[in-house]
């Protein structure tokens, strides 16, 4: 068995899609992985071994040309990059390619070159296809692409529980959870009474899927006399032409990952949020089965969490069968500050909380999650 992994974000690259998926590749058993084909930073990117693990750069270049004519353009870039794919392929003897979606891209090509090299082809799904793209341009295209992708996959591999149900009601589809994963131990940590700041903290960019719920967060910090920080992926002209009334709200420089989790064990409680259906133009399917990434570094900060979101998330609903954080399914200000305020009045309850997310954050450790890929694979 040799696996070849087709994902547009990997390492160096620190976006929560290449740390999932370098964090996964580089602890499967070597003897069975071969590489990773990813995109290249410019022209001039070249082959690398990382980790002792072969990567393949792959440049769009069609980038380089106007958004008119790049239609035109992508047709030819993928057939080159179906070609050198399948060059790889042929000469390395590759077995299995896991073909990484949110990248609608590198989903059609894992799929085109695992069916013309009679290979197998198993897709890895961090979000829904059609129903993520449904208020996109993208919206016809990938309708087909998933109608093939279905038929195509030896088995489907998908980010959630989430994911899977809503694959089997709809669809009528079987699928595989793997969750992300982090390697670091679990420390639980003496739960930390005094040194913290008065402060919310939001992790992560803030657009379509979740400003609506973050500017009641403001709200209510502003009525709480709280602060809400904000890490560097916002910026304060953004956050303005989005409407954000930014009176008390801080951005944090761009941080090492010593420091950042560093800051994120000092605030009052950390932030998960995810619009309703009517505030977003985002598909209700996409929406309810959302699990951010941040959620697992969240789980292992000694903090407290904040989930807001509507009742029927899998993010909610996940949070309440731990018994792991605050959960506000209402968007009425007042009682949003009244559930944050009863939370943190009774010490015993936030305590219980921070345990119950160390204990959480356990399905999600390197090696459990490895076990399950590994089992689903080598079944194949």
């Amino acid at each position: 068995m040799k696996i070849l992994f087709l994902t547009t974000w990997y390492f160096p690259n620190n976006t929560g899609a290449a740390v999932v998926m370098h964090n996964l590749v580089k602890n499967i058993n070597r003897n069975y992985v071969h590489g990773v084909v990813t995109s290249a930073n410019n022209f001039y990117d070249k082959f690398e071994i990382i980790d002792n693990i072969n990567v393949y750069k792959i440049f769009n270049f069609q980038y380089l040309f106007i958004p008119r004519i790049r239609t035109y353009v992508n047709d030819i870039a993928f057939r080159f990059e179906a070609q050198k794919v399948k060059r790889i392929i042929k000469n390395n003897n590759i077995t299995h390619v896991v073909g990484v979606y949110p990248d609608l891209k590198f989903l059609e090509l894992a799929n085109f070159v695992s069916k013309t090299d009679d290979v197998k082809f198993i897709p890895y799904l961090h979000d829904t296809v059609v129903e993520g793209l449904s208020h996109t341009r993208f919206k016809k295209i990938s309708k087909t692409i998933q109608k093939d992708v279905f038929k195509e996959s030896s088995k489907i591999l998908v980010m959630s529980e989430g994911m899977k149900k809503l694959y089997s009601q709809k669809y009528g589809i079987n699928t595989i959870p793997i969750v992300h994963s982090f390697s670091e131990e679990i420390e639980v940590k003496k739960i930390n009474k005094d040194k913290i700041n008065e402060s919310l903290f939001w992790g992560g960019s803030i657009y379509s899927i979740n400003k609506e719920c973050l500017k009641r967060i403001e709200e209510s910090c502003l009525n709480l006399n709280l602060q809400l920080t904000l890490s560097a992926a916002c910026t304060k002209k953004k956050l303005n032409r989005m409407g954000f009334k930014m009176k008390n709200i801080s951005i944090l420089p761009f941080l090492s990952r010593k420091d950042y989790i560093k800051n994120i064990e000092v605030q009052k409680a950390l932030v998960l949020a995810i619009d309703w259906p009517d505030e977003s133009p985002v598909h209700e399917d996409e929406l309810r089965t959302i699990f951010p990434t941040k959620t697992i570094e969240y789980l292992i900060s000694g903090r407290p969490i904040i989930v807001h979101c509507p009742a029927n998330y899998f993010l909610s609903e996940f949070f309440k069968k731990n018994g792991c954080g605050i959960v506000i399914n209402d968007r009425c200000i007042d009682k949003m500050c009244d559930q944050i305020d009863l939370a943190f009045s009774k010490n015993d309850n936030i305590e219980e909380m921070i345990l119950n997310a160390y204990n959480t954050a356990k399905m999600f450790k390197i090696d459990n999650v490895k076990a399950d890929f590994e089992k689903t694979i080598y079944k194949l």
